[in-house]
């Protein structure tokens, strides 16, 4: 009896042991759940991503990495640019320009002169790429081209090693074009007008947004130096429509478009190569920038994408079909599909949105296509310049308009691509001005500002000038006001 007291009385001081066999059983279930939920959350994921990938494979064929790759235009290797940038590139200064350089000194208008002892200095710096500038001349009639490109298993950790290449070939044969055009030879300076434009041509379709804005930083210095022979001398006739046809091609070519699959096809890589264990987390440029900095919250964040990786994936890529549709529209069209697009996508992807790889790596869409779309802009400029110079030549006059220009010099009016219209001409005192109304969508008059194209109030353009106001002087440059 003495022991069934003492049994009752230890069974009734214990209470407690009764609630953790029900908290244990408790937790145990809601772990169960908790599985179960991941798992057919995941399964839901995978058969949403599976049936957009089939529906792209029905809509858009050949839209995989490999796919794109497998289309790129070959390229018959003794017409192959690729080859004589790199050979030209191994010839060239480890260092070039060297450290006494300075390439403020040459941002002049384009119709004055430098000065005699900056061209001296220019000459020798040329004079040490003397055998890179020998076998980059024959790039002046190779404009299709076509690099190696080796990817790496985490596609956006690719290395590009011609691109850096292409970019200091086109500066060296762009800083020619000058010394050339300042010496009065306006037929050897476009010659390298034409070879730096196909050094750019050369990086082609690469799938790669980085590769087609590095193409596109290339036309850039092509126009500028295009512009400044055109301001110190009358190149022929003949030149200058053998390079313009060369520009219209570059301006039919959708860089942007094969931008934006290209990098639709290398991201699902890298989800898929996340997902199979292949790409490791730390492989993932950029991970610990932004909300991601605290390495607590980076373990916690990477712990949830874990088990949304499909989710995610299938995200990007409805993002990226509706972008790469969005641009294929015209390029002035563009531009309030963006914005409707960027404010939809900071919103969806706003922390702490599960979306981690969409988040960090999306391209910045406006910023992207408002390049591209300034490209576009100064190589339409550049076609009217040379049609109107060589109506001048012919006319013994400016045009009045664009429209003048037609059918003889130009087949038909380019576009602006900031609102649609026909590109727009200002007639000077003493030249001509070709502009497009540029990022602020509003027409400033041909009002041009090179160091600040971004800024409202300015045109994007080119300066056209009377003969005898070419190969002027250069003039002192105002003090700066606020000197450091």
């Amino acid at each position: 009896m003495e022991i069934e007291n003492e049994l009752s009385e230890t069974t009734k001081s214990r209470p407690w042991i009764s609630g953790l066999k029900f908290l244990g059983l408790g937790l145990l279930i809601l772990a169960m759940l908790t599985a179960l939920g991941v798992f057919w959350h995941r399964d839901k994921m995978a058969s949403k991503l599976q049936q957009m990938m089939a529906e792209m494979d029905r809509t858009d064929t050949g839209w995989r990495l490999e796919d794109i790759e497998a289309a790129r235009a070959e390229v018959p290797d003794e017409d192959n640019s690729a080859r004589v940038i790199l050979e030209a590139a191994k010839q060239m200064p480890k260092r070039w320009p060297s450290a006494d350089f300075h390439e403020e000194h040459y941002r002049l208008p384009p119709n004055e002169l430098v000065s005699g002892e900056d061209f001296v200095v220019l000459s020798r710096e040329l004079a040490s790429a003397r055998e890179a500038l020998m076998i980059a001349d024959k790039l002046a009639d190779m404009p299709h081209g076509r690099h190696q490109i080796h990817y790496d298993r985490n596609p956006i950790a690719t290395l590009l090693p011609h691109l850096q290449e292409c970019r200091n070939l086109v500066s060296l044969l762009r800083y020619e074009a000058m010394r050339r055009s300042w010496k009065g030879d306006s037929h050897s300076a476009l010659k390298y007008c034409r070879a730096a434009l196909n050094v750019g041509r050369s990086i082609g379709d690469e799938p790669i947004l980085i590769s087609q804005l590095v193409r596109i930083a290339c036309n850039a210095m092509v126009c500028q130096a295009i512009e400044q022979t055109l301001g110190q001398g009358e190149p022929t006739a003949e030149d200058m429509s053998q390079l313009q046809k060369l520009l219209e091609n570059e301006d039919k070519n959708s860089s942007l478009l094969a931008a934006m699959r290209g990098e639709r096809a290398m991201l699902h890589k890298v989800f898929d190569g996340v997902e199979s264990g292949e790409i490791p987390l730390n492989m993932l440029e950029g991970l610990s920038r932004g909300d991601l900095q605290s390495d607590r919250l980076k373990n916690t964040v990477i712990a949830l994408w874990r088990m949304d990786t499909r989710e995610d994936n299938a995200l990007f890529l409805s993002l990226m079909n509706r972008r790469i549709k969005e641009v294929q529209a015209p390029l002035h069209e563009q531009i309030a599909l963006e914005k409707v697009w960027d404010q939809e996508v900071r919103a969806r992807l706003a922390p702490p949105s599960r979306a981690v790889i969409t988040r960090l790596l999306l391209p910045a869409m406006t910023k992207v296509s408002e390049a591209f779309r300034r490209e576009h802009a100064y190589i339409r400029c550049t076609i009217v310049a040379l049609a109107a110079e060589r109506y001048r030549r012919d006319k013994k006059a400016w045009p009045e308009s664009v429209d003048q220009l037609c059918p003889q010099y130009l087949s038909s009016v380019p576009l602006d691509p900031y609102d649609g219209k026909p590109l727009r001409c200002k007639r000077e005192i003493d030249g001509l001005i070709i502009y497009s109304i540029g990022n602020d969508g509003v027409d400033d008059g041909g009002h041009l500002d090179r160091e600040r194209i971004s800024m409202p109030g300015v045109d994007l353009g080119l300066r056209l000038w009377d003969v005898n106001k070419r190969r002027q002087p250069s003039q002192p440059k105002p003090a700066d006001p606020n000197p450091k």
